[in-house]
């Protein structure tokens, strides 16, 4: 498909999602090419049309090809949009030696919800017994060696470490660190 055909395509589209209703009469849509994925289509209101009955911008759409999927309606101009840059992780390199083991966790699995700083962690969990409770522990060995205390309970009744030095920043909040329910709920279906 040619831009000129993607545009048009695009246009269509957005245009076609639109309820009849009073505010959208007379409204344009005008496409423009982010890249060879994404066309993002500005919408105008007829002179009349919009909330207030005067016209104007209506905001925008992203329509992404070749699967013609139509973004959610977003404030302001095309002009402002900047497209996300979609980066593929490296591949994670496993050693031999741990690269079978059930307990194997890896960040290229887990995307942006990984909260280690390291790329891969072997979980084990274990259950012990503790003022007459069944108790499951759930420890990670990293790629150094070092075996961490990854839930509260192996943080209480084992003598490993905190995994605090492996556990990354939250790179939105100042202070805290990333959840690491994942790493824990991976290591608990261990004990199952």
């Amino acid at each position: 498909m040619t831009d000129a055909e993607r545009i048009a395509t695009a246009e269509t589209l957005v245009l076609g999602e639109l309820p009849d209703a009073p505010v959208w009469e007379g409204i344009t849509a005008v496409g423009v090419v982010v890249d060879d994925a994404e066309i993002c289509v500005d919408r105008t209101y007829g002179p009349s049309g919009g909330l207030d009955g005067v016209g104007g911008n209506a905001g925008y759409v992203v329509v992404t090809f070749p699967d013609e999927t139509l973004g959610e309606p977003q404030d302001g101009f095309c002009a402002e949009y900047a497209p996300v840059v979609r980066t593929e992780a490296a591949p994670v390199e496993v050693p031999d030696a741990v690269g079978h083991e059930p307990g194997l966790l890896v960040s290229t699995d887990f995307g942006d919800d990984w909260p280690l700083t390291v790329p891969y962690v072997v979980a084990h969990c274990g259950n012990i017994t503790a003022g007459n409770m069944n108790l499951q522990v759930v420890t990670i060995d990293a790629p150094d060696g070092t075996t961490y205390a990854a839930n509260g309970t192996a943080k209480d009744h084992t003598e490993y470490p905190s995994l605090d030095p492996i556990w990354a920043d939250n790179p939105d909040v100042d202070g805290l660190k990333i959840d690491i329910s994942p790493i824990i709920d991976a290591g608990l279906v261990l004990c199952s």
